[in-house]
């Protein structure tokens, strides 16, 4: 297996997917990408249901004591979030887009051998 250069990472986020197969159902994470034992599903293949499953893992892999304030005052923890996101409401939406922008962005600075094709 080839190893990767991948871009910089804060050691708490290696604990999220950058992506998920929905073909496998395996999640991708950096380190089994920069180690060469997997590849970065392509982002652009992902449909709605595959994106609010990696949504929901990134949240659930996020740290214990995560708390989310919106501007209007309301707080959730992560258990929240994925609720939310499971109940398909506004809010929920709003936080997998925050989080999938995001990430799209991120990978966007990865390698082209990082991907699958």
């Amino acid at each position: 297996m080839e190893k990767i250069l991948l871009p910089p990472i804060a050691i708490e986020a290696k604990a999220k997917p950058l992506s998920y197969n929905p073909q496998s159902g395996e999640f991708i994470y950096y380190d089994k990408v920069a180690s060469g034992e997997q590849k970065i599903y392509p982002f652009s293949r992902l449909e709605k249901d595959a994106r609010k499953i990696l949504a929901i893992k990134r949240y659930q892999s996020a740290r214990e004591e995560m708390m989310v304030s919106t501007l209007n005052g309301e707080t959730y923890t992560k258990e929240d979030i994925v609720k939310e996101i499971e109940n398909e409401t506004t809010v929920g939406q709003g936080f997998v887009s925050l989080d999938l922008n995001y990430l799209e962005y991120y990978l966007s600075t990865f390698p082209k051998n990082a991907f699958s094709s």
